[in-house]
């Protein structure tokens, strides 16, 4: 023991003196690290809370839903037998009052609401059921209404706020409903009413298209079993078109695209802890070779094979702990202090928490990548023998001989190396085919470029030598044996490989964020217009007076009535869209061009001048949830004539890019019938207020509906996740630029040795500098071309298996990326020479 403890502080001496030069080393682990520590941290806590709080976050163990109809008295027998029942209503309905109108998210709730938890009010004191409070007085129903439309509409506790064209009292401000975190982001300010106060509004529809009301049931069940509910539901309900979910499913689009952001990190942290090892590779490679020396003096003293292997990885060990330690700092750290700002963004409560589980895991993949990439230089330092002393200092580390080390038990920790960190990426991703797809990814890419640059360096060989001479040297310091081409080039083109496919994921990542193309938020809507008001609409629009954009879009309400010639009451739908799409009358349109805010799923968009037989464009949810595909027939009721259209497309849509329609008609379907007009009317930054008036003094009759602000919360939520994909995918890149300059470091005695014996043969300053900067210009191209091809289609495939979102490629950036990385090669491989370019060659061959 006395032996391996001296030996281990000899090497860490042997260390201390040259420690700069393992910055970028210990940089490119930490980064690694942190990335997969922090987010196995939030991961953990958002895990944790749905499933210790699961029911608190429904407000129930499940929730049925549908938008056609209220549950049937038989229904709601079938539900109160398994537990506690709870209805709520979701809709949207126009709030008024003497000094003006806002656009209103009504929840209408049930005897016994909430089931867990409590509503958020200053007026309602604690056990009191919100039903009492609301209860009709003098037959005026009451409702909480969120503070700030309390204060867009100048009321106060006591006074009267019509909703739907009928009267509630305003009993109290609303503060956080229990289940909001399921309701996830909807459209209008919050007000909460009873079902009894909703049954007497008078106008129950929806003041824009394509908004429907919805009607939902939490269940507390007897047992609290959940497992058990839910297939007794699906059992009793499964032919009846309702909509199962549980609190994990309840939570909406926002924790999707949060999980999507998290298998992107990911799949980052994986990334950049290879490109971390590439770094290790690279750095150690080059240390072994300029200390060989030393391994020379050691191995003439008496010191043995294990002797010397202990020596340097007592170095790569406390590198590694110095990199995993500063990676699981600022990984633990930053997620601690961010969870807050997280589960708001989602709207789950995450207090600040430090989880033990995921950053063991996090420094058992950092400490494995170090020593799994170490191990082959550790090997190649064993190899090298005393007799070097006789000969010269060393310039380069040994081959690897791979024959010997293959078949005997040496290979035996680096396979153990790759199991554990194969079973610790499981742990992380719980994806076993997408860490073996990835670590398979890898060993080939390294594979192909070697083979590559083989196959380019006997190329090059073969052709003549012509051209100038710094032309033809750096061609030949290229293709000559001996030199370190292909170390660069792999290294190089390992972490370019890496950067591209981050760059594409990070792309679609962002598409499925902020939709395929730029869109700009209306800021008022109106719907039922007649052709004369938007005439005058647009001539405003014309005038400027601060609206930068007007929309207008024919609108008509239909049935839909048979699917491929299959009644739909036949029909078992799947999703909301479905149900509300068999809900009844709903709003339908006709367009020649496919809206801005919407892109192509599948199928085609007719053309502009299309006049064959009916077609309609769908939203894609519909395509699963009505079970149809493109070529199937639908048949909708309009006026009681029966129109039946052939599904041509599916496309996908977001609010943020105003209303759109679920289905859409080419020209000349239901262009005759009567149709009113649906307008969107985008204001100027800072001139929303004006334009706000400005319609109400030109235009009373018109009812205009504020939605800029909701849409702007809904899109600024989604600009932080994709403005941290950026930022995240930027680190990643600035990580692998790190390792693609400490690739350099590879054979750089080499390089100098070569330097100083072609400025004694005659070489100039300005020569030698000018043939490092074309070789290393040519190898960082050379490493381009594969890595292009490599990481566009990684990114692809890896997109497809664990992020499920649109594929895309900005070439552009891209090109940008590697055009830069190809400069910075170029560049610094010139800078390794400069100091044998412009000292004496006589005191650098006595170094050598």
């Amino acid at each position: 023991m006395r032996a391996i403890l001296a030996a281990i502080r000899i090497g860490l001496l042997d260390m201390r003196g040259d420690l700069r030069r393992f910055l970028l080393l210990v940089v490119c682990l930490a980064v690694g690290t942190a990335l997969i520590a922090g987010v196995n941290s939030v991961g953990a806590s958002i895990t944790q809370a749905v499933e210790t709080g699961a029911a608190e976050l429904m407000g129930g163990d499940l929730e049925l839903s549908r938008a056609d109809r209220p549950a049937t008295p038989e229904e709601l027998a079938d539900m109160q037998a398994l537990g506690q029942v709870a209805t709520v209503v979701d809709t949207n309905l126009r709030a008024e009052s003497m000094a003006g109108e806002a656009f209103a998210d009504i929840s209408a709730v049930g005897p016994g609401y909430p089931l867990l938890g409590t509503v958020g009010s200053a007026q309602l004191p604690a056990g009191t059921d919100v039903s009492t409070l609301l209860a009709p007085e003098s037959d005026t129903p009451g409702a909480l209404v969120d503070g700030v439309m309390l204060d867009e509409l100048e009321l106060s506790v006591g006074d009267s706020i019509f909703l739907g064209g009928t009267e509630f009292a305003v009993r109290g401000s609303l503060g956080k409903l229990p289940d909001t975190a399921v309701r996830g982001f909807r459209l209008g300010i919050p007000v909460l009413i009873t079902t009894e106060g909703f049954g007497v509004i008078s106008d129950r529809s929806s003041p824009l298209p394509g908004l429907g009301t919805w009607y939902r049931y939490k269940l507390l069940l007897t047992d609290r079993n959940v497992e058990a509910g839910t297939a007794a539901i699906a059992e009793r309900f499964a032919d009846r078109g309702w909509t199962l979910r549980t609190a994990r499913e309840g939570l909406g689009d926002m924790v999707r695209y949060f999980d999507l952001f998290m298998r992107f990190l990911v799949i980052v942290g994986l990334g950049s802890l290879l490109i971390g090892g590439v770094s290790v590779w690279t750095g150690m490679q080059a240390y072994i070779a300029e200390r060989a020396s030393v391994i020379a003096v050691l191995r003439s003293i008496g010191a043995d094979r294990g002797r010397v292997f202990l020596h340097f990885f007592s170095q790569v060990a406390a590198l590694a702990l110095v990199g995993v330690a500063i990676g699981l700092a600022i990984g633990g750290g930053l997620a601690f202090l961010l969870l807050p700002s997280i589960g708001a963004a989602v709207g789950i409560a995450l207090a600040p928490a430090i989880h033990p589980a995921p950053l063991l895991i996090a420094a058992g993949a950092g400490f494995l990548t170090a020593f799994a990439f170490a191990y082959l230089p550790l090997q190649q330092a064993q190899t090298i023998q005393p007799v070097l002393l006789f000969r010269s200092k060393g310039l380069a580390a040994p081959p690897i001989a791979w024959r010997t080390l293959l078949l005997s038990w040496q290979v035996l920790p680096l396979l153990l190396a790759i199991v554990a960190f194969f079973l610790l990426a499981w742990a992380m991703t719980d994806d076993p085919a997408l860490v073996a797809a990835f670590g398979l990814a890898s060993a080939v890419a390294a594979i192909l470029f070697q083979l590559f640059i083989r196959l380019v360096q006997a190329g090059l060989a073969r052709l003549p030598q012509r051209g100038p001479r710094i032309w033809r040297h750096a061609v030949r310091a290229i293709s000559a044996s001996g030199q370190n081409a292909a170390a660069v080039v792999v290294s190089a083109g390992m972490a370019l490989a890496m950067l591209i496919v981050v760059l594409v994921m990070q792309a679609n990542l962002q598409q499925e964020y902020l939709g395929a193309s730029a869109f700009d938020a209306p800021t008022l809507v109106g719907s039922d217009l007649f052709p004369d008001e938007i005439e005058q609409l647009a001539a405003l629009a014309r005038q400027g007076n601060g609206i930068t954009r007007f929309v207008s879009t024919p609108m008509l309400r239909g049935t839909l009535s048979e699917v491929n010639g299959t009644p739909v009451a036949d029909l078992r739908t799947r999703g909301p869209e479905a149900t509300f799409l068999l809900a009844g009358e709903v709003p339908l349109t006709f367009r020649t061009e496919l809206p801005s805010s919407s892109r192509m799923v599948a199928g085609e968009w007719w053309p502009a001048d299309y006049s064959g037989p009916g077609l309609v464009s769908l939203h894609q949810s519909l395509r699963n949830g009505l079970g149809v595909d493109i070529g199937d027939t639908l048949t909708f009721s309009i006026f009681g004539d029966p129109v039946t259209v052939t599904i041509a497309s599916f496309r996908d849509y977001s609010w943020q890019g105003g209303i759109d329609f679920l289905a859409t008609f080419s020209p000349g379907v239901i262009d005759n019938y009567p149709t009113t007009l649906f307008s969107a009317v985008t204001a100027a930054p800072g001139q929303e207020e004006a334009v706000t008036r400005l319609l109400a003094a030109d235009l009373p009759d018109i009812r205009f509906i504020e939605i800029g602000d909701t849409l702007k919360q809904i899109t600024d939520a989604l600009a932080q996740l994709s403005f941290a994909a950026t930022l995240v995918g930027g680190l990643a890149v600035g990580n692998g630029l790190l390792v693609l300059v400490g690739s350099l470091a590879t054979g750089r005695r080499q390089r100098e040795a070569d330097t100083v014996i072609t400025k004694v043969l005659g070489a100039t300053r300005t020569e030698l500098i000018g043939m490092s900067l074309i070789q290393y210009f040519l190898l960082a191209f050379l490493a381009a071309l594969p890595a292009l091809v490599l990481g566009i289609g990684v990114g692809r495939l890896v997109g497809a298996l664990m992020l499920d979102v649109a594929f895309t490629v900005h070439l552009d950036k891209i090109l940008i990326v590697l055009a830069v990385a190809i400069v910075i090669t170029a560049l610094l491989g010139a800078m390794t020479i400069l100091r044998a370019a412009s000292a004496r060659p006589a005191r650098l061959l006595r170094d050598l």
